[in-house]
């Protein structure tokens, strides 16, 4: 008998076919895991790509605010006068993505009743449908700002004037430069013990600067005359034009932009519209003025017109516990107030010459960390009638304000206000033959000159007599440079060596009716959010 081999020996059909059907589940699950985890990668990335689309258009959007917000402040900038109501303002922008924007200028409320007006700008910037919105709050910026400013850096008759290691200017500083003309700074007498000549941050329109004995080569060389060595200054900066007229002042001492007298005399003009302070102190033709405090804290002014037999005198007293003022004396002209309940404006404006300028500016009055009320004057000449004032006295406030303390510190809060206005400022010497040059101090800013009229801030006699030191607290703002003394070897030989320090309330709390810049400060910016 032949035995039966089986050729299947060892192997299960049953076991084979269950393998296979395990491993095509196997395959089908991976697959369907592989499937989801794509199809899910796509949905992120696809939402990441979304996202990241959307932000880029947000960006795009805030950017585009962003310069409609530019452009409302330069087209406020732009205007002849500030506007008294309510702008919009539509531009489209062709750059990609095209996108538009739309600016609102509102008029802040009290516009109607301050000199510096404030806007608050409101920019909305859209793209493909994305929207950002931008908010800048900007008020007219005013020449109290700056602790030297001038147009030209020259003298009216064209020559040089040279800074020089004796000078000391600490505060903002800017000149035009215009007509070719060029700092010229001689750090020649430099030595160690001396600090630089500018402690802040100078800006020029003109591209270059004269240096004696040569550029600065290092940075040790800058730092002799820059604070912060060569970043200290910034060259080809937008030129400030200086403003055309003091019609502003005059106005605001009058309280009206007709009617002038024609009478000379001091007229009190103070009043008050609707809760608008209107008028102040006006002086037809040439004065002497003495500004004093009297023992109760009050502020007098004491006007001379005239002289000998024919001298009159008008004496003005602000009382600062209630505000009143009264008027008397023979110097008052015909139809003048004798009382007002207030000093309005602040402004103190004269037809004529300012011939003789000194005395102290009286506290303010305070409480409770806040000022209550002011004692901040502004002294104007009629600039293109070409009407000066002449300096022959200290001029300063009876507390000195401290720059290195807070706002609300005791001498920030009581420390007076006091600007002046004029073709040309001159500053007296002692009167002698020999024209000597005792120490001086004059708490203010001054400007002197105009877009029309040449003027400059000068020392008489500065080229003779012995010499002195020139100590301005607040700034000095010229179209042309008035020489205060000459140098010789790099050192003063002749009238003043300068002191200028700049006192920052001016730039926020400046002399009433003081001269704006054309320009616009930005007080805060803030992107709105959604």
């Amino acid at each position: 008998m032949v035995p039966v081999i089986n050729k299947y020996r060892g192997f299960n059909p049953v076991f084979a076919r269950g393998n296979r059907g395990s491993l095509l589940l196997a395959v089908a699950g991976a697959t369907f895991i592989i499937i989801s985890l794509s199809a899910i990668l796509l949905s992120m990335t696809s939402a990441a790509i979304r996202s990241n689309n959307r932000q880029q258009l947000r960006s795009s959007a805030l950017q585009v605010a962003e310069s409609g917000a530019e452009r409302g402040v330069l087209w406020l900038r732009d205007q002849a006068l500030p506007p008294t109501s309510d702008q919009n303002i539509t531009n489209q922008i062709g750059t990609a993505p095209t996108g538009s924007w739309t600016v609102n200028i509102i008029c802040d409320e009290e516009n109607n009743r301050v000199f510096l007006k404030k806007y608050e700008i409101l920019a909305t910037g859209t793209v493909e449908g994305h929207t950002r919105k931008v908010q800048v709050v900007v008020r007219q910026s005013t020449f109290g700002k700056y602790a030297y400013f001038t147009d030209r850096e020259t003298s009216t008759s064209g020559s040089a004037i040279w800074w020089n290691s004796s000078d000391k200017i600490d505060g903002p500083v800017h000149s035009n430069n215009t007509g070719g003309t060029n700092f010229q700074i001689d750090y020649n007498g430099w030595s160690s013990y001396r600090r630089p000549i500018f402690l802040d941050q100078v800006t020029a329109s003109g591209t270059t600067i004269n240096y004696n004995p040569r550029r600065p080569s290092s940075e040790s060389d800058y730092q002799k005359v820059f604070l912060n060595g060569s970043r200290g200054y910034l060259l080809g900066i937008q030129k400030i034009n200086l403003p055309p007229s003091t019609e502003e002042q005059k106005k605001a001492a009058w309280g009206s932009d007709s009617g002038y007298p024609t009478t000379t005399g001091v007229y009190l003009k103070a009043s008050q519209t609707n809760g608008v302070d209107t008028g102040g102190l006006y002086i037809q033709g040439d004065a002497a003025i003495t500004m004093s405090v009297d023992a109760s804290g009050n502020q007098v002014v004491t006007i001379t017109q005239g002289s000998g037999k024919t001298q009159k005198t008008a004496t003005i007293t602000y009382n600062k516990s209630n505000g009143t003022t009264t008027a008397s004396g023979t110097a008052l002209g015909p139809g003048s107030q004798t009382s007002a309940n207030s000093f309005s404006s602040g402004v103190i404006y004269s037809t004529g010459n300012i011939t003789s300028l000194s005395g102290t500016i009286a506290d303010n009055s305070y409480s409770g960390g806040k000022i209550t009320r002011r004692s901040a004057f502004t002294i104007a000449t009629d600039t293109v009638g070409k009407k000066n004032i002449t300096i022959d006295g200290d001029l300063v406030y009876k507390t000195r304000p401290d720059k290195t303390k807070a706002s609300n510190a005791t001498a920030n809060l009581a420390a007076g206000t006091l600007g002046l206005v004029a073709q040309n400022i001159n500053i007296a010497d002692d009167g002698t033959t020999k024209h000597n040059h005792p120490n001086r101090e004059i708490d203010a800013v001054l400007l002197a000159g105009s877009s029309t009229v040449n003027g400059s801030i000068s020392v008489n006699y500065y080229d003779q007599g012995n010499t002195g030191t020139l100590k301005v607290l607040g700034g000095l703002i010229q179209s042309t440079r008035g020489a205060v003394g000459t140098i010789s070897g790099g050192a003063i030989n002749h009238g003043y060596a300068k002191d200028y320090s700049y006192d920052p309330r001016l730039a926020i709390a400046p002399p009433p009716f003081y001269p704006t810049t054309g320009q616009y400060d930005r007080l805060s910016w803030r992107v709105i959010p959604d």
